[in-house]
């Protein structure tokens, strides 16, 4: 649905008036002009090109050039001439060259697209191929009957001769009749040529000699002909490939209309189109492809009198099966030359006889700007006389079609669209936002806008304007019809709004300079609401600002007041929403910002510095942020990147769009991308960050697809697709937007039903804004009125915040933490729901007051049955919903099986009895447990039905009531474990405490937890029970209390303590043991023979003190102090020689390994253990199957390759694992682990050896103390200067597992990556992985840093 847009139009008039080819130079964009006189340069490329080359000066003479190319390979122009010569023109130092002559003549000629190969066709119809160094390659006639190498194979089906052919009888099949007649007067009997756009054929255009008929050929490169054309009647010469490859074009004159025909590579006919002029009016002299088959070309000769008069260029598109008629250039002279540009594929260059003309188009789709409802998201496309106009508000109808049709009696050149102007109008009633009506109308429309006003530049500088207006009325005005097609009429009704013609005026000028006549006006530009803009060139650019003055009445004019000179060629241009502002894009990239209010014209800044394109774009766009509080500028290059001022935005968009508060980008990755119009986005999009998912969102959208537009204020977004056809879609954030919009305004309909159609979280509703849905329940429910919604709404609360997960891209501000009244947001949002609907309508909403009911986090499912029940009980004919309805409603939210064992739990046997009627439950299993219960009494039915129920604590506070059925209840504790339970139900007075403690009791000593049990049993009087129970769990403290509470004699007593200390010491708990000796057995010296054991030397002093035995501090403590300290020395001595063995031979195995590990990367032969390296391939990077692959030999077998390993080999592998025996293959990690566990163990002597020392110096053995702790700490020392050979200081630091799916980010998959890249971790890092974590890294250390005694520090 895209126009042609004029961009740039340069004229130049010529004072050689001869007839001449054009010939554009492919890099310095040099412009030459050939004829039979010389050469001339029209626009220079380099300042070293010589103005004018004459034949005469270099012995060349001829009546006429047939084709002039620049070859980029022998960097000089070719230039082939009728006579048959072939010229070659270096540019360097212009020396002139005939490298070849044909002496017959020549009549056409053409390079190949990469100018390889060089095509001639003589006067005597023969084809000459050449190549670059102007060797021929192959010559071979054209004038045969062979049809060509892929000739279609005949197999009889469906001859003629099997026909019937009615009463012309069997001799019809042999007659042969021919209707084609030889070629028309007009046609100039020349050969014409096209290539492929790849170069590997090309075909041929001629007329025959036999019957002087067209016809076309299809030749390889090699010259070998392939295919003929189809019998054409009235085929002529006009010749063209499309470059991508799918059709050839020419024309045909038929009897009754003029066609361009499109054939297949195979000769066969695909297609065609007409001209809209009559067959004798126009001459088809050439058609003619761009470089991108975008556009075609047809040039046409105007015929009166059989005299051409003027020239006519028509600029061809298709789309869907259609072409469309984009524009159309007239001139009253001939023209002598087309071509296109071969680097920028809508640059053309037309030569005629006093003139050279250069034309700059672009793609650009003519749609409405309005930012309002009323804006009906307008499409204009152009097709010749006919403007096709869709709004794809009201309908979305797919082209070639449109609503309605506009037709003007020439051809369109331009379509504008009025803006506009948002401000705050008096006007409205609640002074919000509206849109000023920015055609030609004076009185404002507040609740809409005019932006679907339209000009139309037509004819020769024709401005025809046109406003709304219903079908009823007369639209045909001012020469210009229209007719509804696509959205009704003929008979039916229409369903869009159309335009009439409201005014139609030339354009007047007051200022100069004034344009010539063959000068065209382009990059026209609505602003404002009484000003347009459009450009145009004479000796420099200049922009013209047309004053719309009273438009619709006989006074109105379009009028020029002012004309400002620019410096350069201006590209494009474009306005900001208010209209007081335009920037243009001048052929340099620059960027210039219009004042059109003062007048003034300055480079366009941003904080000061001066801002452009790096590239020039096709498109430029201004675009507002954060709500409009700034304006700035987007460009589209043509190589699909998109800027943002000087920044690159996206490399790869395709198309773009501004709607309200978003931008719109498709890529060439097939995705549809949503941008906030917010400054901070913009930023995150530049720095990479879009795993923010606020900051964009993305969409996969068909393979080419590219915005048309997008409807304002709304979520659909119209995308074309390559082919043609229109495909409107809905973008998540685009939808959000919206029901944001709706629900800000309370208009909840229609934001739930949109949100039920796009799939869209019904929460939304209320995470949108909490307190104010609150404050507008009533309203809330009121507004929606349908009860069906409101009970979906209900069924699908959550507790998550959608604001923050899922449309977290439209909610960008940090979202506080939201508190309930309730505690949760379903009970709370549930209870005001439901308090709002009993408020409005009770009986209306009785389904989803039912579902608030179930929907609860403490599901209130007995309230809604007793809601049922009630009305069931109450008969009234005017209840909206009956209970019936009620009942069923539950039955499909709940299940039917909970909903009968709630109603069963209500004791309520009547409500039982109704849901079971309405479940599909058989009577034969419900009512004989139902009538069994009956017959109990109360507390025991209860707590029957709560025991079915499993609601277990219950039924023990129902049973509690009653003292029967105490065996039963008992039976059920134990089964069930109900003893916590029973405990709080049964108090300490009830008869049921005991035996409750009792069975627990014994519970927990089947469960080994004998301190519990003691507990138990003291409480349940079974004090014996309670001594055996403390005594297996070794508190001998409670042991003693409770023999205390036994009141056991003394001598009992002793034996009871007699036996505790045997049994600590057993345990090798000799402080206990102690204490009993000192305060109950009342023997001090056993007292301090333990204690010494336990190096509990301070204790050992008081107890021999208290009881004035120092003869024990000789005879025990000293004794003891020594052979600790000896004991201590020779446990270091050992530490210390088991590290240094362990550290020494760790460093010669990594040694080893790390030589083994790069000769398996180098593929060297390696005698590594396979049972290693076919489980820890992460050592080597590759698999030991990999690695034997190498280096195998062809007879082994060693190297199976065997990749499982079964439960019993891989437990004795991991026992093997950490064995330090020299030469195992996982010798490095046992002795790492041999090493931590090393540490450890020094690290936990500290506590004894610092008493110890303490104790020595208390007896004055300086010297042990002192040497004790200087061994001590030597060994201390030892071990924190190898801890960094021990684990490598390059160790990364232990990372979280890592996350995949969902929510795996771009970042973490990276670092997922690179913790996974072998080249990036050392070798012993990689050992070290195989380890347990806590011993990838050294033990922490628990010792204080005080431990040392000062007075025995050396040095100090």
């Amino acid at each position: 649905m895209k126009n042609l847009r004029l961009n740039d139009h340069t004229s130049q008039v010529l004072h050689n008036t001869s007839e001449g080819l054009l010939c554009v130079h492919p890099i310095t964009s040099g412009v030459y002009r050939i004829d039979k006189d010389g050469l001339e340069i029209i626009k220079r490329g380099s300042e070293e090109d010589s103005p004018q080359l004459k034949w005469s000066d270099h012995d060349v003479q001829t009546s006429k050039i047939i084709q002039a190319d620049f070859v980029t390979a022998i960097n000089a122009l070719c230039i082939v001439t009728a006579e048959g010569d072939v010229i070659t023109i270096n540019t360097e130092n212009q020396e002139v060259e005939v490298v070849g002559s044909v002496a017959a003549g020549l009549d056409a000629a053409c390079w190949s697209p990469d100018q390889e190969l060089l095509v001639l066709v003589t006067r005597e119809s023969s084809v000459v191929i050449m190549t670059t160094e102007f060797d021929p390659v192959t010559e071979f006639p054209l004038n045969h009957e062979d049809f060509g190498e892929s000739e279609f194979i005949n197999v009889g089906w469906g001859k003629k001769e099997t026909q019937f052919h009615g009463k012309e009888g069997k001799a019809a099949a042999k007659s042969v009749k021919s209707n084609l007649k030889p070629v028309t007067e007009w046609d100039d009997l020349r050969p014409r040529i096209s290539w492929r756009g790849d170069g590997q054929m090309f075909a041929v255009s001629y007329v025959t000699s036999e019957n002087r008929r067209r016809r076309i050929r299809v030749i390889n490169n090699e010259g070998v002909l392939q295919y003929t054309s189809e019998e054409t009647a009235g085929l002529e010469q006009a010749l063209s490939w499309k470059p991508s490859g799918s059709l050839i074009v020419s024309s045909q004159r038929c009897p009754n209309k003029h066609d361009i025909v499109c054939f297949e590579k195979n000769g066969l006919r695909h297609g065609e189109f007409s001209l809209p002029f009559k067959p004798s009016e126009m001459l088809v002299k050439e058609v003619l492809w761009n470089q991108d088959s975008s556009v075609l070309l047809v040039w046409l000769e105007s015929l009166e009198n059989k005299q051409i008069t003027s020239s006519i260029i028509q600029l061809w598109t298709t789309g869907n099966y259609h072409w469309y008629l984009k524009q159309e250039l007239k001139f009253n002279e001939i023209i002598c030359n087309v071509c296109w540009d071969n680097e920028a594929p809508l640059v053309l260059y037309l030569l005629t006889a006093t003139h050279y003309h250069s034309y700059s188009w672009s793609f650009h789709t003519d749609i409405s700007h309005g930012l309002g409802i009323s804006d009906l998201a307008q499409v204009g496309v152009i097709d010749g006389t006919k403007l096709k106009m869709t709004p794809f508000r009201q309908s979305i109808i797919p082209p070639p079609m449109s609503a309605y049709m506009i037709t003007f009696q020439e051809c369109i050149q331009a379509v504008m669209f009025a803006p506009s102007v948002v401000r705050k109008c008096e006007a409205s009633p609640d002074n919000s936002l509206c849109i000023e009506d920015s055609g030609f109308l004076e009185a404002f429309d507040p609740p809409g806008c005019n932006s679907n006003n339209l000009c139309v530049v037509h004819g020769s500088g024709t401005l025809t304007f046109l406003t709304q207006a219903h079908a009823s009325e007369n639209l045909d005005d001012q020469g210009c019809g229209v007719q509804v097609t696509g959205a009704g009429g003929n008979g039916f009704t229409v369903r869009v709004k159309v335009h009439r013609v409201f005014a139609q005026h030339q354009i007047e000028w007051e200022s100069e300079p004034k344009p010539k006549g063959s000068t065209l006006l382009y990059n026209w530009l609505w602003v404002s609401k009484n000003t347009i803009v459009a450009f145009y060139k004479e000796e420099s650019c200049y922009m013209a600002v047309i004053d719309l003055q009273s438009l619709g009445s006989e006074a109105g004019r379009t009028v020029v007041k002012s004309v400002f000179p620019i410096e350069d060629a201006v590209l494009s241009v474009a306005s900001a929403p208010d209209g007081s502002l335009v920037i243009l894009q001048l052929a340099s990239g620059a960027l210039v910002k219009v004042d059109l209010g003062q007048q003034k014209m300055e480079p366009y800044e941003v904080d000061g510095c001066e801002v452009q394109f790096p590239t020039v774009c096709q498109k430029l766009s201004v675009c507002p942020l954060d709500e409009g509080m700034e304006m700035t500028v987007l460009g589209l290059t043509r190589r699909s990147r998109l800027y943002w001022g000087d920044k690159q935005l996206f490399p790869n968009c395709t198309s773009f769009h501004i709607l309200n508060s978003h931008l719109l980008v498709t890529t060439s990755n097939h995705l549809l991308l949503t941008v906030p119009l917010m400054q901070k986005a913009f930023e995150k999009v530049l720095e990479g960050k879009i795993e923010d998912s606020w900051a964009l969102s993305t969409r996969k959208v068909e393979r080419g697809s590219q915005l048309v537009t997008a409807v304002p204020l709304d979520m659909r977004v119209v995308l074309q697709m390559p082919r043609g056809n229109l495909e409107v879609i809905s973008p998540r954030p685009l939808a959000v937007h919206l029901i944001k919009r709706l629900l800000n305004e309370h208009n909840y309909h229609q934001a739930i039903d949109i949100m039920r159609k796009q799939r869209v979280d019904l929460n939304l509703l209320f995470d949108h804004d909490p307190e104010d849905f609150f404050k507008h329940t009533t309203h809330f429910v009121q507004n929606i009125d349908n009860a069906n919604w409101l009970d979906l709404f209900i069924a699908n609360l959550s507790e998550v915040d959608v604001t923050s997960t899922m449309y977290s891209f439209n909610y960008s501000r940090q979202q506080t933490k939201r508190i309930y009244p309730q505690g949760n947001k379903i009970d709370a949002v549930c209870i005001a729901i439901r308090e709002a609907m009993m408020k409005v309508h009770e009986d209306k909403f009785l389904l989803p007051i039912l579902t608030s009911y179930i929907k609860m986090t403490k599901s209130l499912m007995d309230v809604a049955l007793r809601k049922v029940q009630e009305m069931k009980d109450t008969k009234d004919n005017k209840q909206v919903v009956s209970a019936e309805e009620g009942l069923r409603h539950l039955l499909y939210i709940a299940d039917v099986n909970e909903l009968f064992e709630v109603a069963l739990g209500t004791y309520d046997f009547d409500l039982v009895m109704m849901v079971a009627e309405k479940s599909q439950k058989d009577p034969k299993e419900y009512l004989p447990f139902l009538n069994e219960l009956r017959k109990l009494e109360e507390n025991y039915m209860k707590f029957k039905i709560n025991v079915h129920l499993r609601r277990l604590r219950k039924a023990l506070e129902c049973i509690s009531h009653s003292r029967d059925h105490m065996d039963e209840c008992m039976n059920l504790i134990v089964s069930e474990n109900l003893y916590r339970d029973a405990l709080q139900i049964f108090a300490n007075n009830h008869d049921m405490h005991q035996a409750v403690c009792e069975n627990y009791a014994s519970y927990l000593m089947s469960k080994q937890h004998y301190n519990e049990a003691g507990m138990m049993y003291m409480r349940a009087q079974r004090m014996e029970d309670a001594m055996d129970a403390y005594k297996m769990s070794g508190n001998w403290k409670m042991v003693l209390v409770v023999g205390a509470k036994l009141k056991l004699d003394k001598e009992n007593m002793n034996d009871l303590c007699y036996s505790l200390v045997q049994n600590l010491k057993d345990k090798r708990l000799y402080a206990d043991a102690a204490w009993i000796y000192e305060d109950y057995l009342k023997n001090e010296e056993e007292a301090v023979d333990l204690l010494v054991k336990a190096s509990q030397w301070e204790d050992a002093l008081r107890v021999a003190y208290r009881y004035s035995r120092p003869d024990l501090i000789d005879t025990n403590i000293k004794p003891g102090c020594i052979e600790q300290f000896d004991i201590c020395l020779q446990d270091l001595e050992r530490l210390r020689e088991t590290f240094t063995h362990y550290c020494s031979r760790l460093e010669a195995v990594r040694e080893v390994k790390e030589k083994q590990h790069l000769d398996i990367l180098e593929g060297k032969e390696s005698h590594l253990d396979s049972d290693l390296y076919s489980d820890t391939s992460t050592v080597t990077g590759i698999s030991f199957t990999q690695s034997h692959t190498v280096g195998s030999h062809s007879g082994g077998s060693s190297a199976s390759g065997k990749t499982f390993r079964s439960s019993k080999n891989r437990k004795k592998l991991e026992r093997k694992k950490y064995s330090t025996k020299e030469g195992s293959t996982f010798e490095d990690l046992g002795l790492i682990v041999g090493l931590y566990d090393t540490i450890t163990t020094a690290d936990q002597m500290t506590p004894s050896v610092t008493a110890l020392a303490t104790i020595l110096v208390t007896f004055g053995m300086d010297l042990k103390a002192s040497e004790l702790q200087r061994k001590f700490s030597d060994l201390l020392d030892l071990i924190d200067r190898n801890k960094k050979k021990i684990w490598p200081p390059d160790s990364p630091a232990e990372e979280d597992e890592p996350i995949f799916g969902p929510h795996l980010t771009t970042t973490g998959a990276v670092n997922l990556i690179q913790r996974n890249d072998t080249s990036r971790i050392s070798f012993a890092w990689q050992r070290m992985r195989e380890l347990e974590p806590c011993h990838r890294h050294p033990p922490p250390v628990t010792r204080p840093k005080n431990w040392a005694l000062h007075l025995l520090k050396q040095g100090k």
